[in-house]
């Protein structure tokens, strides 16, 4: 049984805040933003917006692109880092807000490669008989946790806000996306490279009263370890499943990757000789910044809608993100 992209959204904030806007704050000239990183703005969302809100608002676009109502979807997966509450995932908030039917609802929490797992989940399920539609809500709201100051500010200047959706289907439409094959790998040696300690069990529940952990409920990331893992791990993903798949890199269309910076993308189009004439990375990046677990499918979604697309291209889908956990998808347009 084969498994299908039926439908896919997206859904972005309405404030948009420019490298200008943020630039003093962080203590840098916003030309160097954009020279680092390709961004020159992204979307914050307002205080009074939930992660769920946005993955609500792209899930309903996913549902109407995919011909489908709420009513039809068995499962529902929510990929995010930023959920509304601790306790309990806000899988459930969109099933309720939805009105979905009393399906399973789980969160994963991959990070930057939760479309990846999400998708490999769904495509189980659908294999398995579980499920025949599986939506996956890939949503984040990261604004809040940013430490806008100069010692924050290589990590603020790169996150947004947004959301995207996808329908797995064991049934395609017209311009659906057949999953061919998924590859995923990780290795816990980096989790300190790049992620946030607290809150946990490990790091403690509280700022200390002489503030001695604070920077452990902050954002941290080790630059230089982040770059040079993942053009490497990204590369050698790409080329594994396109060796397992007997596809060369020649052939692949499209490449839709998790947008986590301009540099890191050109890298790995480099490193993959993905240069052909016809050859296109889709890259968001520049109007939204890295959105973390919803990057890869809002890129999707501005490609589906493109209209672009033609049968029986192959669409390489990379990701690289915290834990170090990485990997990548082939896909085919029917």
């Amino acid at each position: 049984m084969q498994t299908y992209i039926r439908g896919s959204g997206k859904s972005l904030p309405e404030r948009i805040i420019s490298n200008k806007d943020i630039a003093d704050k962080l203590g840098l000239d916003s030309d160097y933003i954009f020279e680092l990183s390709g961004i020159r703005q992204r979307r914050w969302a307002s205080p009074d917006d939930k992660t769920s809100d946005l993955a609500i608002a792209s899930l309903k676009l996913a549902l109407e692109d995919a011909l489908l109502t709420s009513k039809d979807i068995d499962y529902l997966l929510f990929g995010t880092m930023t959920p509304d509450r601790f306790i309990p995932g806000s899988a459930s908030a969109v099933q309720k807000n939805l009105e979905l039917r009393e399906i399973p609802c789980l969160d994963i929490r991959a990070a930057c490669c939760n479309a990846l797992y999400g998708m490999q989940i769904a495509s189980a399920l659908i294999k398995s008989g579980i499920a025949r539609n599986v939506a996956l809500c890939l949503s984040e709201i990261q604004s809040s946790w940013l430490e806008q100051s100069e010692q924050g500010g290589k990590i603020s200047m790169l996150f947004g806000d947004g959301a995207s959706s996808l329908i797995i289907s064991s049934h395609p439409k017209k311009a659906s996306i057949e999953i061919l094959d998924i590859l995923l790998s990780t290795d816990g040696k980096y989790i300190d490279d790049l992620g946030i300690r607290c809150p946990g069990s490990e790091f403690g529940l509280n700022i200390d009263e002489d503030f001695s952990n604070e920077a452990d409920f902050k954002p941290q990331m080790n630059g230089r370890s982040v770059i040079l893992q993942a053009s490497k791990k990204i590369t050698s993903a790409c080329q594994q499943i396109l060796t397992r798949n007997k596809v060369g890199i020649e052939e692949v269309r499209w490449m839709v990757p998790h947008q986590a910076n301009s540099n890191l993308l050109d890298m790995i189009k480099k490193n993959l000789k993905f240069t052909g004439k016809d050859q296109t990375v889709i890259s968001v990046i520049e109007d939204y910044g890295n959105t973390s677990s919803a990057s890869m499918g809002i890129a999707l979604d501005h490609l589906r809608r493109s209209n672009e697309i033609q049968t029986g291209e192959f669409i390489l889908m990379p990701a690289f993100g915290t834990g170090f956990t990485w990997g990548a998808a082939l896909c085919r347009a029917l």
